[in-house]
């Protein structure tokens, strides 16, 4: 009787799981894309190696400049990047690496050991947000086209909203980006 009970009681835990992996409201509308600020400046430095490169985003409203001393410039919008008649679909904009903001609301919720992922599958990619205790941890993306993982791991957060420190890894190329500046 005692064995029945308790695989009773663990059938009916598995069965609520769903209801307690629930996201919180706040943390959705936190890394909304939509909620990204309209217009900023920001200096980042991009690590790889003992390579250090400088550089500088603007965006206003959708359109984003990105300028380095070192390879020139160039503009492009949120609903992808063209550069010499060919346009590539980009799965998350400069907003997701700067602020973390990678949800569309369109994700699904699941639960990990390590904490809450939310999942959107597209056509071209796969991606998965994990957070651990209501922060942004981890994204990967998966170029379904490609077979590739881009993974970002997120650092601390400054006061002002934008994450200080992402570690990029594609493939076996790892770099740093290191928000250095945001200006509103």
């Amino acid at each position: 009787m005692k064995k029945l009970s308790l695989l009773l009681a663990f059938g009916f835990v598995l069965s609520c799981a769903p209801l307690l992996c629930k996201p919180d409201q706040a943390l959705l509308l936190n890394h909304l894309e939509d909620r990204a600020p309209e217009k900023y400046t920001s200096q980042l430095l991009i690590s790889y190696g003992v390579l250090k490169v400088p550089v500088k985003v603007e965006k206003d409203k959708d359109r984003y400049r990105v300028e380095s001393a070192r390879f020139g410039g160039f503009s492009f919008d949120k609903k992808g990047l063209c550069l010499n008649g060919v346009c590539i679909d980009l799965p998350f904009s400069i907003d997701g690496i700067i602020f973390g903001r990678m949800l569309t609301g369109e994700e699904k919720p699941s639960c990990t050991s390590e904490g809450l992922v939310l999942s959107r599958d597209t056509d071209a990619y796969l991606v998965k947000n994990y957070f651990v205790d209501n922060q942004l941890a981890r994204v990967e993306v998966f170029d379904k086209k490609r077979d590739r993982l881009i993974t970002l791991s997120y650092g601390q957060k400054a006061p002002e909203g934008y994450y200080k420190k992402v570690k990029v890894d594609w493939e076996d190329f790892t770099f740093t980006i290191n928000v250095e500046e945001v200006k509103f």
